[in-house]
């Protein structure tokens, strides 16, 4: 009799994950905006692309791309705190709250001040520790310029095949601050940069970055930096499959313990 109800626990809470693992998945764009609206994708004057690498314990990694109008674009990546079923409820509320705030708020800073303070009010309701870590772009072609801002996640890398640069994007302290659902009060500001035509964001979580080597060292930004260098001469799309290919390598196992995302956004270079 117990083991029957062992059992059954055993199957419901699979079905619960497998579910989760679908809710994930589902989250994740398959067709990106283009620019303008009416625009084939090969034409597009902003294009992107994306991998994820699921890990073993489906984790709370995600990415929103929308729209804001003709000229401009919203990317945001997350990563939710823990694994399982909770990481996917948090996952899709969290990606519901940006949905709706990216539509109103002009600034990045204040959209993550915002959602923040919305988050945190949810929590403090449930008594349940939970952090996100978010970083919110908005990109505007028409005057080249990016605006971002960040909670607790690793600054983008800015790639520029033309002089074959692969810098990270230095933030101030002002414009990078905790991961969202610490401090209720805390206030996130907004850092502008210019972007030169054929420039591309890459945007990822700390699931590349900590990936670990049999000795314990981590594939690390400068990893990743370097993997980008190398493989400058290839699509966007072939230097993320390069990049994904660095890190398994790396790695040594395509079983990661913690799942990872990759996002570029690459303007046209004319």
């Amino acid at each position: 009799e117990r083991d029957r109800e062992i059992r059954q626990k055993n199957e419901q809470m699979e079905t619960d994950l497998r579910m989760a693992t679908e809710l994930q998945q589902a989250l994740m764009p398959n067709t990106y905006p283009t620019f303008p609206a009416d625009a084939a994708a090969g034409d597009t004057r902003l294009r992107f692309c994306h991998r994820y690498l699921p890990a073993t314990q489906m984790g709370g990694d995600f990415f929103h791309i929308a729209r804001l109008n003709e000229d401009t674009a919203a990317i945001c990546i997350c990563d939710v705190m823990g694994h399982g079923v909770r990481a996917a409820l948090i996952t899709a509320m969290m990606r519901a709250m940006i949905e709706t705030h990216s539509v109103e708020a002009p600034e990045p800073g204040g959209l993550l001040t915002q959602l923040n303070s919305e988050f945190t009010g949810i929590l403090k309701q449930t008594g349940t520790l939970v952090f996100v870590t978010v970083l919110y772009c908005i990109i505007n072609i028409k005057i080249g310029t990016a605006r971002f801002t960040r909670a607790g996640h690793p600054p983008p890398l800015q790639v520029r095949r033309s002089s074959g640069e692969v810098q990270t994007i230095i933030m101030g302290a002002d414009c990078a601050g905790p991961a969202i659902g610490i401090i209720p009060n805390a206030q996130f500001k907004t850092t502008e940069m210019k972007l030169a035509p054929g420039d591309c964001l890459l945007f990822y979580t700390d699931g590349i970055i900590e990936v670990e080597a049999s000795n314990g060292s981590q594939f690390g930004i400068e990893g990743l930096r370097e993997s980008v260098r190398s493989n400058l001469n290839q699509s966007t799309k072939s230097l993320l499959d390069a990049i994904v290919s660095d890190v398994y390598a790396f790695g040594d196992s395509t079983v990661l313990t913690d799942d990872a995302c990759l996002v570029a956004a690459e303007l046209s270079p004319k």
